[in-house]
């Protein structure tokens, strides 16, 4: 199996998948070859993946440009917002935590939102391995249920390592499935 046929079995246990088309961007700026191809090959519509804490959202792509307000642009004044780097494009997001595209190097930063100034960094190598992860651990909240974490909400260790295992599978190592756990907020673990 491919990991595009993988992501798609992992997404579409959350939610509805279908081929979008290029002509369904309604941004101002060109579409990015990696996710034309990602909504062409594994197309999420509006896909919410159950988290640790937020669900993980994937809009379809024709709601992929108004996803850019408050980001891009105050969403109150449509005034772009000054510190807003014009690479950057919001594809996904956490509670509103977003996960950019950077369009020059096609890899997936991370920042945390309310902080005062955005300071993302680099999560993923590209779109379709954050949507590999990001699937892997909505399958693994969801089929854990109540036994996820312990009573003081940490993530039981073997949920934990069946993440870290699926996850280095995606991405080559387990040290790089590692920190992309830690930085999903996934590294404090239960002791049981």
């Amino acid at each position: 199996m491919n990991i595009d046929q993988q992501i798609r079995e992992l997404l579409s246990f959350h939610g509805e998948l279908r081929s979008q088309q290029k002509s369904d961007w309604k941004g101002d700026i060109p579409l990015p070859p990696s996710i034309e191809r990602f909504y062409l090959e594994i197309g999420p519509v509006d896909i919410l993946i159950n988290g640790y804490g937020n669900p993980y959202y994937f809009p379809k792509l024709s709601n992929l440009w108004h996803m850019q307000a408050g980001y891009r642009w105050n969403s109150q004044t449509n005034q772009r917002i000054a510190t807003w780097d014009d690479d950057w494009l919001v594809v996904a997001d956490e509670g509103g935590d977003p996960f950019i595209l950077s369009r020059r190097t096609e890899r997936i930063l991370l920042a945390s939102h309310g902080t005062g100034e955005l300071r993302p960094e680099e999560a993923f190598s590209s779109v379709t391995v954050m949507a590999a992860c990001l699937g892997v651990l909505g399958w693994i909240v969801k089929h854990s249920g109540d036994s996820l974490t312990d009573n003081n909400f940490r993530i039981k260790k073997e949920n934990y390592e069946h993440a870290l295992n699926r996850i280095s599978e995606f991405v080559g190592s387990i040290e790089e499935a590692e920190i992309i756990l830690s930085a999903l907020g996934w590294g404090v673990l239960s002791e049981y």
